[in-house]
């Protein structure tokens, strides 16, 4: 039997050497893979050859104690980019096992057995078929040709009878309704939704708006270490009139806690009008109870010291957080046309 891994604590923060990420994807020294990257590259690295369940297990099939392989492995609580505990190793393991040789080729990150462990609070059998779910959802909605829809090195000719994404993303995006702005203490990107600014009740585009949106977020967090965003929802201008039907509320809600799990650190919900209770009471039973512990509502100095601590405290906030969060300069406004024009992990007026 192979010789016990040695587990190595740590609360500093990661080191991520990153030189060009895209759709959520870090180059990095694998020295800061945290055990699991390092794994899952041995992994694909293997995949034809004969040894392929010792590269993916690390174990004998008879020894699921086993935990050897050719690095420690880290338990870092600093990110959610890393292991908190061994048995998170061990669920992504299997997890991993379970997937065809296509679903692990088409996975975003490394990460992404690591969140949906998470989500399904270490119900492997859950996570399996939420993983799986989530693979075959972002082949079926295209998420590839979204997301690079304004890089000019992946771009080609669309036929006739092929969406343009490219065109419907410049139309949704044209209010400033979502985009990524800013980023918290921590690194992690702030991405602002102004339901206010709706400009299409276009179910279909709308969820592939969000859904551009959300990765391009995420790639801003990723290149500071992290796999987690921030909203910030603001309802200032917002009427009964612009609130979306119920369906595509649904598919929202669906969308971000089924195929975007464990990536929302906090959302702050900005200037709620009076109705929103009787909203909030609608949407609340399709919540996941975690997600309800994470909403935030910002109304007044006292509503607005959860956004302030997470920014960096007030000096910070006033400076970097746009006035509906609390921040009091004179932020550049939105220019859709520069946004979608930016590399994908840079976040609308970005130092």
């Amino acid at each position: 039997m192979a010789p016990k891994k040695r587990v190595t604590a740590t609360t500093a923060a990661p080191t991520v050497t990153a030189t060009s990420i895209g759709r959520g994807e870090l180059e990095k020294d694998h020295r800061s893979l945290h055990g699991f990257e390092v794994f899952t590259v041995k992994w694909l690295s293997h995949k034809n050859e004969s040894s392929i369940t010792a590269a993916t297990a690390g174990t004998s099939s008879n020894d699921d104690d086993d935990l050897s392989s050719d690095d420690d492995l880290v338990i870092d609580l600093t990110t959610d980019n890393a292991y908190h505990s061994i048995e998170e190793q061990r669920g992504c393991r299997q997890i991993l096992k379970s997937l065809t040789e296509e679903e692990i080729q088409s996975m975003l990150d490394w990460a992404m057995p690591l969140r949906h462990y998470r989500a399904e609070k270490g119900d492997i059998l859950k996570a399996i078929a939420a993983i799986k779910s989530t693979l075959a959802w972002r082949k079926e909605f295209q998420i590839d040709k979204i997301v690079n829809a304004f890089d000019k090195t992946k771009q080609s000719t669309a036929r006739p009878d092929e969406i343009d994404f490219a065109a419907i993303l410049t139309h949704e995006t044209e209010t400033g309704k979502i985009y990524a702005r800013g980023y918290d203490k921590d690194g992690r990107a702030c991405m602002y939704m102004r339901p206010g600014n709706e400009n299409t009740m276009n179910e279909d585009n709308n969820m592939r708006h969000l859904a551009y949106q959300i990765e391009k977020a995420i790639a801003c967090s990723n290149k500071n270490g992290h796999g987690k965003i921030c909203l910030i929802i603001d309802y200032e201008g917002f009427t009964l009139s612009k609130a979306p039907p119920m369906s595509t509320t649904k598919k929202t809600l669906d969308m971000l806690q089924k195929h975007y799990a464990e990536r929302m650190y906090r959302a702050y919900v900005c200037n709620p009008p009076l109705y929103f209770r009787s909203f909030w009471a609608l949407i609340k039973p399709f919540v996941d109870p975690i997600t309800k512990q994470k909403v935030c509502f910002c109304s007044g100095k006292k509503g607005l010291h959860q956004i302030v601590d997470d920014m960096g405290g007030p000096e910070k906030a006033k400076l970097h957080l746009e006035k509906c969060a609390g921040g009091v300069a004179d932020l550049r406004a939105f220019d859709n046309i520069e946004y979608l024009n930016l590399p994908f992990n840079v976040a609308f007026d970005e130092k």
